[in-house]
């Protein structure tokens, strides 16, 4: 399959080294002068730095090299997704078109697949996610990820051409439910990454991750999600990963705020993106207008964008009122 990817940051670069071994892959990068870099040595200037980009990634700078693939994966962090499209408009004009974004559009409220469907008319639409972090992806460590579309004979023929012995696709037709697990996941991390900087332990961590897994399901329940979906490798498993995983852009956020960084200083230090950052403020309204309970996704937005500290949200948490642990229905 002629597969392209667009983004070369360390999801898109893991993607195309991954993707190379069965397809004959493009990897579209924005600077001419970082392919410049990566064919004289190997690697990239910016990300995952020591692993080698093979020689089977071929690597492109103009929108029009992606004209002749069968499927194109979007690796583009959600603030610049819109942006980057409409650079693609009219070479991705009735193709399949992938999405492996996990965050959400502030001012239209809208998840990746339906900014691509907004921005270009394609013939397919999907999302690619799971626990996946890239810096083991692009070494060859398995991972299990999942593919959701529509129409799940496409996805089944896409899930047979990327799938390998270290990487292994499942499908699902559930996109709204991948979507948001993948945006609010990252939200949920970041108060991971608040009680390892505070010392809480592991069970106030496991806690913290249940009780987030619940407030997951039930806010993507009521969005239009599937139940199965918060509980497969795309939900809890995504989950579960970047609440724990030293790779966890989001949980190392979440750590650095408690040890007393500024929330903007962090995001400022770092060319990686904490999606996690820009997300907490569109769930939060999303949250609002249709009248769901995220009292974990409320002190995030507080710990980031209103000074409040870690301690204050923790009391906050921990005090609330008292509660059967489980809703009668979503």
């Amino acid at each position: 399959m002629k597969v392209g990817i667009i983004g070369a940051g360390s999801w898109g670069l893991a993607l195309s080294i991954v993707f190379s071994k069965n397809n004959d892959a493009k990897l579209w990068v924005r600077r001419r002068e970082v392919i410049d870099y990566i064919r004289k040595y190997g690697e990239s200037p910016d990300y995952l730095k020591g692993v080698k980009i093979p020689s089977s990634v071929t690597l492109v700078s103009e929108p029009q090299d992606l004209s002749d693939r069968d499927v194109v994966f979007v690796v583009v962090p959600s603030k610049y997704l819109r942006g980057t499209l409409k650079e693609f408009r009219e070479v991705l004009k009735g193709k399949i078109v992938i999405s492996c974004t996990k965050g959400l559009e502030f001012e239209t409220l809208k998840f990746p697949t339906e900014i691509i469907i907004d921005e270009i008319d394609v013939s397919d639409v999907g999302v690619l996610s799971g626990p996946s972090h890239a810096e083991e992806v692009a070494l060859g460590l398995p991972c299990a990820i999942t593919l959701a579309m529509d129409n799940l004979n496409l996805a089944k023929e896409i899930q047979s051409s990327i799938s390998s012995e270290s990487f292994r696709v499942y499908v699902w037709d559930d996109i709204r439910g991948v979507e948001i697990s993948g945006v609010t996941k990252n939200i949920i991390a970041i108060a991971a990454g608040v009680c390892d900087g505070l010392m809480l332990g592991d069970n106030a961590k496991a806690s913290l991750i249940t009780r987030g897994l619940h407030e997951i399901s039930r806010f993507g329940i009521k969005m239009g999600g599937k139940f199965e979906t918060f509980f497969g490798l795309s939900g809890v498993g995504d989950l579960i990963v970047t609440c724990t995983s030293r790779h966890s852009r989001n949980r190392g956020l979440g750590e650095r705020i408690a040890k007393g960084e500024k929330p903007e200083e962090v995001i400022k230090s770092s060319k990686m993106v904490a999606e996690g950052y820009y997300s907490t403020p569109a769930i939060k309204r999303l949250a609002e207008i249709n009248n769901i309970e995220m009292p974990i996704v409320n002190e995030v937005f507080s710990l980031l964008y209103e000074g409040k500290s870690p301690f204050e949200s923790l009391r906050n948490l921990m005090s609330r009122s008292l509660k059967i642990e489980f809703y009668q229905n979503f």
